[in-house]
């Protein structure tokens, strides 16, 4: 990632001034410091912070003469980029609402303009609009192959193929109905385990994580476990997962700071560089062993699915491995909301329904996660 400087007039000016000599080379730093940041509070004051002032200064808009978004300026040169930790979803909503800007409100994460709506029409509108049709790479996301998936690839044939593929072979009905007993046969076992906890309370959380990622295995790679078994491969994975999650999770400082990238503070960096190669050697073994299986057992996981693709909707072995990773991840994380969902209804409602009534209401539940 490189910085782009735009104020070399500050450079010529220095050159030009006897003052600025070599034997005055702390006076030189000073100035060249306090001009930069002279600059950077000018860029400060416009309304939602220094990137969007950098913006309109460059594109020649004053405030008078354009309507601008309302937000908050945060802090020079850094912006906004503390609203962005700890709940910040709570502390956004909260300033949209201080700002009266809940339809609209623009603000600045280091030199990234941002915009966001609590506005549910405001929100379908951007959502359908081509424009915002490529989402913004973060540098862990690049880092770890998520640029070649789905959720980051780029709008164009490569996307509309990912999305070809996802819809008619993961997500279609009939994918859907040939794994229902195994979604089933895994919300008996959360039941049966949480059954057999002791003491009046108990954390959940764990045997959600642990049935999701069961669920997962055997949706994606072919992998079936059960629930009350520990193995090394769904703990090597699960741990790959949780990695990749932390990583794609943090506020990375060189994604809106350019020029902190070459120091990786917070070894985001590092730690993707030794993600990826595990994954790599995690990936490859299932697809060598699905290419080496020649019984015909696995013909519903989606590995052998890209396995079986051709002509244009073939990928390549890397686009393979980046789609399988950012899969097992979406479908452990989704199927986590889901198993929730469903246990919170087994646990709950069947004390008042029929067994009859559950199905349906667990069949509405299975529907309306697969097609949201």
């Amino acid at each position: 990632m490189e910085t782009q400087i735009d104020s070399f007039w500050v450079l010529v000016l220095v050159s030009k001034c006897k003052a600025f000599s070599a034997q005055n080379p702390i006076f030189l730093l000073v100035s060249v410091f306090l001009a930069w940041l002279a600059m950077a509070l000018c860029y400060w004051v416009y309304p939602g912070g220094p990137a969007w002032g950098n913006y309109l200064r460059k594109k020649g808009i004053s405030c008078s003469r354009a309507k601008m978004i309302p937000g908050p300026r945060g802090f020079p040169v850094i912006g906004s980029m503390n609203l962005m930790v700890n709940l910040a979803h709570h502390k956004l909503a909260a300033a949209a609402k201080a700002f009266k800007a809940e339809r609209l409100m623009a603000f600045s994460l280091g030199e990234t303009k941002v915009i966001i709506t609590c506005n549910p029409d405001v929100a379908k509108e951007i959502l359908n609009s081509s424009v915002f049709a490529d989402r913004p790479v973060k540098e862990s996301a690049y880092q770890l192959m998520f640029n070649r998936a789905i959720g980051f690839a780029p709008y164009g044939v490569y996307w509309r193929t990912l999305r070809r593929i996802a819809a008619t072979h993961l997500f279609c009905p009939k994918q859907i109905s040939s794994t229902e007993s195994q979604r089933f046969n895994i919300a008996s076992q959360m039941v049966s385990a949480i059954a057999s906890q002791g003491g009046d309370y108990f954390c959940v959380r764990g045997i959600l994580k642990k049935a999701s990622l069961n669920n997962m295995m055997c949706s994606v790679f072919g992998r079936k476990y059960d629930l009350g078994s520990s193995n090394s491969e769904t703990e090597e994975l699960r741990r790959l997962v949780d990695e990749g999650y932390d990583l794609l999770g943090k506020l990375n400082w060189s994604d809106h700071l350019p020029w902190l990238a070459n120091l990786d503070l917070q070894r985001i960096r590092f730690r993707c560089s030794n993600l990826v190669p595990k994954v790599n050697q995690f990936v490859n073994r299932v697809i060598q062993e699905h290419r080496e299986d020649q019984t015909g057992q696995r013909r519903n996981d989606f590995v052998d699915v890209l396995l079986s693709l051709h002509g244009p909707d073939k990928l390549s072995h890397h686009d393979m491995i980046a789609v399988l990773w950012v899969s097992n991840k979406l479908t452990c994380h989704g199927n986590f909301l889901f198993l929730f969902l469903f246990l919170f209804l087994f646990l709950n409602a069947c004390i008042h329904l029929s067994i009859s009534m559950c199905k349906h209401i667990y069949v509405f539940f299975k529907v309306t996660f697969c097609y949201s």
